[in-house]
């Protein structure tokens, strides 16, 4: 599993994140939801359980197009992984 960072200049130089989650399973995923498409991100969820075994701690954002509140990167941030800008 490649887990990237998605910010960077130039797509050639993109750039692995340092991480030792080597597997869905048992992983705590924080699940940024922009409160634009519930059924899809319901979907997800669902997914990242169900197929992954994951465990998913969903963060509503109060206003999709705004920057997340600092409480909520705060309690995402004690997870191992995060989807954030989910984009359809």
């Amino acid at each position: 599993m490649e887990i990237m960072i998605p910010v960077w200049q130039d797509a050639s130089d993109m750039q692995l994140a340092a991480s030792s989650v080597h597997s869905l399973k048992g992983s705590t995923i924080a699940l940024v939801d922009d409160n634009y498409d519930a059924v899809f991100t319901d979907e997800l969820e669902k997914q990242l359980r169900e197929a992954y075994g994951a465990i998913v701690k969903r963060f509503v954002k109060p206003w999709g197009s705004a920057p997340s509140p600092q409480s909520l990167i705060d309690e995402a941030a004690q997870c191992n992984l995060a989807v954030v800008g989910i984009g359809l």
